[in-house]
């Protein structure tokens, strides 16, 4: 059976997150690559991690509240163009021989405040440019497009670019943010929201409210909060772990983001029928077994197609994750709200990212580098035998929309 298309508006934004998410692949895999050639110690090259993590944490809630007083298509052009700027600085730096350490904290910082940005106005977006009905499918295949294009094309045009020349694909990434803008530029002016006649102050602390007082948002941020802290102690290692636990080169580095892609495209597929068959809240708790037992593997294997299999594993899980708990947030969620409540949610979820990338960057070097593998995968262990009731109040939530649905109709 032919799938159906969402509409044109949404094939823009499609588009515009693949181009974009493929250079991002790129940078992925480069800046590991070019930061372990300044340094060898784990914590400086978690640092990269750290820095590009960090805007969650400080400058989320205000592009959030941002993203919910104006042109949400304009600021994520205006997201893209300054990205643009950002990596073709830290590419012309690369051709002068003119980088250090500090300069990829400096570039990854201002990139990841671009992509709260970014991220906030999209996520706020799309319920206002797709059905309602439409909306899983939409957040399936928008999760998708990211992961496919960042972890599944990207990284391999990423290293291939970097043997060739350092400055290739920062360069590469540049192009793909300027594609994104263009493509955002054709979309119509829809943002789904109401001129703001509040302070600016008042909004910020309005969407914190509401995420908080949200049993169902404020357990899901909390869940991705502790799963962040330690999935990222682990794997914001990874290219130390190539080395060093698996002993493998670029092709195994590329794979292992090439498992966890294609492990998040097939989910696009599954996601629905799982639901059907499982139910949303069940299909949510397979993607912590999912999570768990992949960094349980990786903390035991030393070999590397073993690594590939447990990341198509965690790609599975963040396939999963990635398309049911957003369209749980949009629905549950008025539309004034979603920029604010969606950076509330990342505040926190990835706001700890930085910590755990600190957090591993130094069991790493104090107690050796499986270290935060194995502290990741106990940690995990609880929240997927424990699933059906840490998710309570989110079943809870979902039963009270669909009694509001059948009073409706």
């Amino acid at each position: 059976m032919r799938r159906r298309s969402i509409g044109p508006d949404f094939r823009l934004v499609w588009l515009a997150v693949l181009v974009s998410s493929t250079g991002d692949g790129m940078f992925i895999t480069a800046f590991p690559l070019l930061a372990a050639t300044l340094t060898r110690d784990p914590l400086l090259i978690a640092g990269v991690t750290i820095a590009l993590r960090l805007p969650w944490l400080l400058l989320s809630l205000i592009t959030g509240a941002v993203a919910d007083r104006m042109d949400r298509r304009r600021l994520m052009i205006g997201a893209d163009i300054v990205r643009f700027l950002i990596v073709g600085v830290l590419g012309v730096c690369l051709v002068a021989g003119a980088v250090s350490i500090w300069l990829l904290y400096a570039c990854a910082f201002l990139l990841g405040t671009g992509e709260t940005l970014h991220v906030n106005s999209g996520q706020a977006l799309l319920p206002a440019i797709v059905e309602p009905a439409d909306l899983l499918q939409a957040n399936a295949r928008f999760g998708s497009a990211q992961i496919a294009a960042a972890q599944f094309v990207g990284p391999p045009l990423g290293v291939v670019a970097f043997n060739a020349a350092s400055s290739v694909p920062f360069l590469a990434d540049a192009v793909s943010f300027a594609g994104s803008a263009a493509l955002i530029a054709a979309l119509p002016d829809v943002h789904a929201m109401e001129r703001p006649t509040t302070r600016f102050r008042d909004d910020v602390l309005e969407g914190l409210r509401f995420t908080w007082r949200n049993r169902a948002v404020r357990r899901i941020t909390a869940i991705l909060a502790v799963i962040n802290f330690f999935y990222f102690a682990a794997t914001s290692l990874l290219v130390l772990y190539n080395q060093q636990r698996l002993h493998g080169g670029s092709f195994t580095y590329s794979a292992l983001f090439v498992g966890a892609a294609t492990g998040t495209v097939l989910t696009r597929f599954l996601v629905s029928p799982l639901v059907v068959r499982f139910g949303r809240v069940h299909t949510m708790a397979l993607s912590f077994w999912a999570w768990t037992l992949a960094i349980v593997g990786l903390a035991l294997t030393t070999t590397p197609w073993v690594a590939v299999s447990m990341y198509f594993l965690l790609g599975t899980g963040t396939g999963l994750w990635l398309a049911l708990n957003t369209t749980i947030r949009q629905q549950i969620t008025p539309t004034r709200l979603l920029g604010r409540m969606n950076a509330a949610y990342r505040a926190v979820s990835w706001g700890v990212v930085p910590f755990g990338a600190a957090f591993g960057g130094l069991t790493a070097k104090w107690f050796g580098l499986l270290t935060p593998f194995v502290i990741a995968g106990v940690a995990m262990l609880p929240i997927a035998l424990f699933a059906r009731r840490i998710l309570r109040p989110v079943t809870e939530a979902l039963a009270s929309e669909s009694m509001v649905e059948r009073s409706l109709a």
